[in-house]
């Protein structure tokens, strides 16, 4: 059987798998408001419009990782992992206190696409939509989709911009998680490896973008 993890809902809902299965989805469901709790675990991601490049050259990267380390993360959230992609990106996150992770994603982006617009001469936003939020409810769920956006990845550059190339102490990755869900960072590669063998993502296929 499948472990819990926190979660709460306000609206027109019950607080129980079966009445949210359908719901856990983007923030401004009609009739369904989405708390961010502390103690909770988020899937966090977006991508560009028409799927239009979000990153263009390796010090686009580095820019939004510079705003990410001077964003007072740990005032919010525990990153947990994460993937930066040409078009896309990828966070889980733990929520840790009062302050919303929304107020973070919007500080981070809000800067990054006004430096990327300027850069770039564009004008107008850069993603498809807000970001899309959905509440992780169960363990395997959180195991899985951290072994996805670790997947996500497909070179040498990409991994270097993503929680894989922060495994190590005093990052802005939070590696207290790897030892708590999988017993350290060790038998989190082993799973790991197993998942990349079968790469099976229909538990987890609500949790992705919908194409």
């Amino acid at each position: 059987m499948s472990e819990d993890l926190p979660i709460v809902w306000k609206g027109n809902s019950q607080h129980s798998e079966d009445s949210t299965k359908s719901k856990h989805s983007e923030v401004d469901i009609k009739g369904i408001k989405l708390i961010y709790e502390e103690g909770c675990y988020y899937h966090l991601y977006n991508r560009g419009c028409n799927r239009e490049l979000i990153f263009q050259e390796e010090q686009d990267y580095q820019k939004l990782l510079q705003i990410i380390t001077e964003s007072k993360i740990d005032e919010y959230l525990e990153l947990c992992a994460f993937s930066l992609m040409p078009n896309h990106y990828h966070f889980m996150v733990k929520q840790i206190s009062s302050k919303s992770i929304s107020g973070w994603i919007q500080f981070i982006f809000n800067r990054y696409v006004r430096q990327y617009n300027f850069k770039y001469n564009r004008k107008g936003t850069l993603f498809e939509s807000k970001v899309k939020v959905k509440l992780i409810s169960k363990l395997e769920y959180l195991e899985n989709i951290t072994h996805y956006i670790h997947n996500n990845p497909n070179s040498d550059l990409l991994k270097k911009y993503s929680s894989l190339n922060f495994f190590e102490k005093d990052t802005i990755v939070n590696l207290n998680f790897y030892f708590e869900f999988f017993n350290g960072l060790t038998q989190y590669f082993e799973q790991f490896e197993d998942y990349k063998n079968s790469k099976n993502n229909e538990l987890i296929e609500d949790y992705l973008f919908n194409d």
